[in-house]
């Protein structure tokens, strides 16, 4: 491979890995933020509250604990979560 073959072939590999993290760039400013969101799923809320999801489940069939059923998926309301927690803590 001649040096010119080289510098164009480098070149190119170059321009391709700016162009992937341009993309990836992109798609990370276009993903809100962990407290933007208005709700958590199950695995996001037992993460922030530091527990199972068996043990979350158990507490989703409280009639107290704040859940949204959307289809077959639960949602936790960040804001309705919050205000169960301090309610919790009194």
């Amino acid at each position: 491979m001649s040096t010119p073959e080289s510098v164009f072939q480098l070149l190119q590999t170059v321009a391709d890995l700016n162009e992937k993290v341009l993309s990836l760039t992109l798609r990370m400013e276009n993903t809100p933020p962990q407290d933007e969101r208005l709700t958590y799923s199950v695995e996001q809320t037992a993460k922030i509250l530091g527990i199972s999801r068996s043990k979350l489940y158990d507490l989703l069939n409280r009639p107290d604990f704040p859940v949204v059923d959307i289809g077959h998926r639960k949602l936790i309301p960040k804001r309705k979560l919050e205000q169960w927690l301090d309610q919790q803590a009194q």
